[in-house]
């Protein structure tokens, strides 16, 4: 008598099967997301420092940048723990104790950053930051620089 139900040796074979279907569906998933966190700490970090650059170099707001300064307008100094670029009545200013670059009224221009230099020459200046961000475990860093001329 037939009752046409699977055998217990079917069903453990198929149980296999399904098991090993979805072990690898949940392998290429957690790759997928730690692919996905690298990709976005990467891109995060490109983005804050090219923004800093460029909020130091073109401006905020209303206030120019360090493209509209003329050569003998710009200083660089070194106060503890980081450095000033001035010019005019505004100002950009790195400070190692808050990781931060900010502007004359206090507005933070990009944060996380670990490293940077600012070196003033009889042309233009040099601008470097080094920002990192941490999630997932992982940690990523992206440094850049720009060199600006100044107008004469």
């Amino acid at each position: 008598m037939s009752t046409g139900g699977f055998t217990l040796a079917e069903m453990a074979v198929a149980m296999g099967i399904g098991t090993v279907v979805i072990a690898g569906m949940l392998t290429l998933f957690v790759t997928f997301l730690r692919s996905y966190n690298s990709t976005t700490l990467m891109r995060n970090t490109s983005s804050r420092a090219s923004m800093a650059l460029e909020r130091m170099v073109y401006g905020t707001g209303g206030n120019f940048g360090l493209r509209e300064a003329q050569t003998n307008d710009v200083t660089v100094t070194r106060p503890t723990g980081g450095w000033q670029i001035s010019f005019t009545n505004l100002y950009f200013q790195y400070a190692t104790n808050t990781h931060t670059i900010a502007d004359q009224s206090g507005k933070i221009i990009c944060a996380n950053i670990i490293a940077s230099d600012a070196s003033n020459y009889t042309k233009g200046c040099r601008i470097w930051v080094t920002v990192s961000e941490s999630a997932g475990g992982r940690t990523y860093t992206n440094a850049m620089s720009t060199f600006v001329q100044y107008r004469n």
